[in-house]
C-alpha cells in the first residue's frame, strides 16, 4: 500500500515523502555507476572501491553513507563496504536484478520528462513530448544505446511478474498464442512450455524482431514484424497484450483492439496483462505509474470498468479479471 499515514508532525511527513527524490537519485547514481558489480563478493575498501567506479573517493563516500543509511550496502567493522540483501539485487548479475530499471526508469530520459510534468497538468501535453520534441517510442528508435537499456530494464521488470502471472491465472486452451507487443518473448516462452501442442508468434517492430530471431531457431515461436495500429497477424485463438494498452490513449487502444478482433480466429480470446487500478479512486501505489504513462507517453492505467468499455466497442466480452501476486493483473475476453 501507498504510505499515506500522517504521523504526529504532518511537516515532517511531507518533508519525508518530498526527499524521495533525493532517495531515489542516490539509488540511480549507485546503479549508473555500477556499484554493486563493483563490490563484488568480498568487502571492499572505499579508496578501491572509487577507484573501480572513476569516482571521487570524498563524493563517493557520502553517497554510500547515505546508501547504507538506508539498508542498501552495508559497512564492516573495519570501514569497508559489503553487499547486503537489498544491494545484491542492484547487481547485475542477480536473476532478480534490478540495476537496468532503477538506471532507465528512473533516470535518463524519464527523469528530464518528470521535470516537466507540469506541461501535462497544466497544458494536457505528454511532458516526454515536450522536452524531447518527438513521442517516445520514435525517440527510442533513434536512440539505440537508450532502446537497449530500457529493454533490458523492462525484462528484468516483468520477468517475476509473469512468473506470478503464469502460476496465478489460467489462460485456457489454445492452438496458436500471437503475442502483440512481446518485446523478447518471455511470457510467450513461459506460456508455451505449459502448453506443449501450441505454436507462437512473436510480434513486433522490426527492429525488436531481428534482434529476437536468432534465439527463436528452433522454438514453436515464429517471429513477425509489424504496426499494431495498423494489422497484426492473423489466426490466433489466443492473443497477447502484456503492458502494451497503458502506453496508448483510450483512441489508440480502440485501434489496437479493433486490429486484433479482425484477426483473431472464431470465438478467440484476448488475454491482457495490465495494471488494473481500483474503482472509486481508493488509495493505491498504482496511481504513480499512472502518472508515469501521462508523463511519458500519453497514456493511462484503467481500471476493470474502463477496460470492459474498450474491449466493448471492439467487439468483446470480457469474461474475468484475475489479480495476481504482481501489480499485474489478467484480463480475459472472447470475441463477439
Amino acid at each position: 500500500m501507498l504510505h499515506t499515514e500522517i504521523k504526529s508532525n504532518p511537516v515532517e511527513t511531507i518533508f519525508q515523502l518530498a526527499s524521495g527524490l533525493w532517495v531515489s537519485r542516490a539509488l540511480w547514481a549507485a546503479a549508473r555507476l555500477r556499484l554493486a558489480d563493483l563490490v563484488g563478493e568480498q568487502p571492499v575498501a572505499l579508496d578501491e572501491l572509487a577507484a573501480a567506479a572513476r569516482a571521487q573517493p570524498d563524493m563517493l563516500g557520502r553517497l554510500m553513507n547515505a546508501l547504507t543509511s538506508f539498508g542498501i550496502f552495508a559497512r564492516t567493522a573495519d570501514g569497508c563496504f559489503d553487499h547486503s540483501e537489498l544491494s545484491r539485487h542492484l547487481r547485475s548479475d542477480h536473476p532478480a536484478s534490478q540495476r537496468a530499471i532503477i538506471e532507465s526508469v528512473f533516470g535518463h530520459e524519464h527523469y528530464e520528462a518528470w521535470g516537466a510534468i507540469e506541461h501535462s497538468l497544466c497544458d494536457g501535453e505528454t511532458a516526454f513530448d515536450v522536452v524531447y520534441d518527438m513521442p517516445v517510442f520514435a525517440w527510442f528508435s533513434e536512440q539505440p544505446a537508450s532502446a537497449k537499456l530500457f529493454s533490458e530494464a523492462m525484462t528484468s521488470s516483468t520477468r517475476m511478474m509473469e512468473k506470478e502471472l503464469l502460476a496465478a491465472c489460467d489462460f485456457g486452451s489454445f492452438s496458436l498464442a500471437v503475442d502483440v507487443g512481446g518485446s523478447q518473448g518471455s511470457l510467450l516462452r513461459g506460456l508455451l512450455a505449459r502448453h506443449s501442442h501450441a505454436r507462437g508468434i512473436l510480434f513486433d517492430l522490426p527492429e525488436i524482431v531481428d534482434l529476437v530471431r536468432p534465439a527463436l531457431k528452433g522454438s514453436r515461436i515464429r517471429g513477425v514484424s509489424g504496426n499494431f495500429f495498423e494489422a497484426v497477424p492473423a489466426g490466433g485463438d489466443l492473443y497477447l497484450l502484456k503492458f502494451i494498452l497503458h502506453d496508448w490513449t483510450d483512441e489508440q487502444c480502440g485501434e489496437i483492439l479493433r486490429n486484433v478482433r479482425a484477426a483473431i480466429a472464431p470465438a478467440g480470446r484476448i488475454a491482457i496483462a495490465e495494471i488494473v487500478l481500483p474503482e472509486g479512486g481508493q488509495p493505491s501505489p498504482d496511481y504513480l505509474m499512472d502518472l508515469n504513462m501521462m508523463v511519458m507517453t500519453g497514456g493511462r492505467e484503467r481500471t476493470a470498468s474502463e477496460f470492459d468499455a474498450l474491449l466493448r466497442d471492439a467487439g468483446f466480452r470480457m469474461e474475468s479479471v484475475t489479480a495476481t501476486g504482481a501489480i499485474l493483473s489478467l484480463i480475459k475476453a472472447v470475441a463477439i
